[in-house]
């Protein structure tokens, strides 16, 4: 009875973290060795960003210069209008496919039953393909780049599986990425 309850949550626990894996994006960051980030005090977002390939700004395109905006404000950086910051922000976007899951047979050996010799343990092969699954992964880039040296100073990376319920509505898994990606930034909320 103990091993049967003990068993059951170790499956809803080990469900919970796998639930917890799928939600979040890994998230990776770098800085140029001589970047000061404190030192700058605007940022401006380049005319054409990665997202905006068709020539017109794209709601992906919207819906991450809000979240940008947000966090930049949010560490003391103001807005410029004009395109003339001393930070410009470009992203881009990108999304592949990738196969995942256990190859090769399982465990030669069950348990189970038989017309002939009733209960007993057995031998067999499990299907070769068993767990083979198409996910498609997503990843969000943002590049702080400095203006007048027109190079990257800070940049950050976000990759996560993009679900039904993601593609569907993506402006939440946006904010939450972007949110994410800063969350490595130098510079901490004011």
């Amino acid at each position: 009875m103990f091993a049967q309850r003990s068993s059951r949550w170790v499956v809803v626990f080990a469900g919970l973290m796998l639930a917890a894996c799928a939600t979040r994006p890994e998230v990776r960051s770098q800085m140029a060795q001589n970047a000061n980030l404190a030192a700058y005090r605007t940022y401006a977002f380049v005319a054409k960003p990665g997202t905006d390939k068709d020539g017109y700004k794209t709601l992906t395109t919207q819906d991450i210069e809000r979240a940008v905006s947000r966090e930049m404000q949010a560490r003391g950086y103001t807005f410029a209008p004009d395109g003339q910051g001393d930070l410009l922000v470009n992203f881009n976007v990108k999304e592949k496919d990738k196969v995942e899951g256990d190859v090769g047979p399982g465990g030669p050996w069950g348990y189970g039953w038989g017309r002939r010799y009733g209960y007993g343990w057995g031998y067999g092969f499990d299907d070769y393909y068993n767990g083979i699954t198409t996910v498609t992964e997503g990843s969000l880039m943002i590049d702080l780049v400095d203006r007048a040296r027109n190079e990257v100073v800070w940049s950050g990376t976000a990759v996560g599986q993009l679900t039904r319920k993601v593609l569907d509505n993506p402006g939440p898994a946006i904010d939450q990425s972007v949110a994410d990606i800063f969350a490595r930034y130098p510079i901490k909320v004011h």
